[in-house]
This record gives C-alpha cells, sequence and structure tokens, in this order.
C-alpha cells in the first residue's frame, strides 16, 4: 500500500518537475528508455545475467519507444507514449508471471506501476487534451 502511494507522488512529482523545467517534449518519451534497465539491473545485481537478458529483451519496445518519439513533438507522439508508460504499468503488475528475478525488491512492481499509471494518465490525457480544440482553451 505504502509503495503506491509513494509511486503516486513520484509520478506526480515527475510532471511537475517536467513542467517547471519545460522538458516536457521529451522527458516522458525519453524516460521510457530506462523502464526495462531497472529491471535488467536489479537481475544483474543479483547474479542472473540470463534473466536481465531477457528483461532487455522484453523491453526493446520501450526502449525503441523512448528513443524515436524523444524525437517527435509531444503532439503526434503523446497517445502512443502514454499508452507504452501504461502497458508498462500493466508489466509491473504481471512481472512475475513471466520472471522470477530474484534482484526485484518486493514493494518495487507495485512503486513502478504506479509512477506508470500516473505518468500514462497523465500523457495520455494531453493527447486528448492536445487534439481537442476545446480543451486546449482553458
Amino acid at each position: 500500500m505504502i509503495e503506491g502511494m509513494v509511486g503516486l507522488l513520484v509520478g506526480v512529482l515527475a510532471i511537475v518537475l517536467a513542467k517547471r523545467f519545460q522538458v516536457e517534449r521529451w522527458m516522458y518519451s525519453a524516460s521510457l528508455v530506462a523502464l526495462p534497465g531497472i529491471y535488467c539491473l536489479f537481475a544483474l545485481y543479483a547474479g542472473e545475467q540470463a534473466t536481465g537478458f531477457k528483461e532487455l529483451m522484453v523491453g526493446i519496445p520501450f526502449l525503441i519507444g523512448g528513443i524515436l518519439f524523444a524525437l517527435v513533438n509531444v503532439r503526434k507522439s503523446a497517445c502512443i507514449v502514454g499508452g507504452l508508460w501504461l502497458l508498462h504499468g500493466v508489466y509491473d503488475l504481471t512481472h512475475e508471471l513471466f520472471f522470477t528475478n530474484p534482484g526485484a525488491p518486493d514493494w518495487y512492481p507495485i512503486f513502478c506501476a504506479s509512477v506508470d499509471f500516473v505518468i500514462g494518465s497523465y500523457v495520455l490525457w494531453l493527447c486528448v487534451r492536445l487534439k481537442n480544440p476545446e480543451l486546449r482553451a482553458t
């Protein structure tokens, strides 16, 4: 429960900081690159190179999406980037069905899913807002 609440706060803080430092144009996309790397590092820390490689292979869509969409403006990429964040949140919640990663702390999947759902929902809201002229005026 606590890890979920902390994840929500971290997600909101990330959005506030991205807006404050005016890096929203690329930050949500570029941050996708880090997501598979974290699980990979957990596996490597536990000495599980094969698991680290599998984590990296599953993370390829996030790596490619993060790099590709960091080069495209938010208006064109927000829907896909938001969807990737939400997809990663689902991956976090179902992670143990795919891998046994002894390096990942027990609290991490809930924490990360909470961050992912906050950022993904916000980016999808941006997608709708940027495409709907009535919402942009507010």
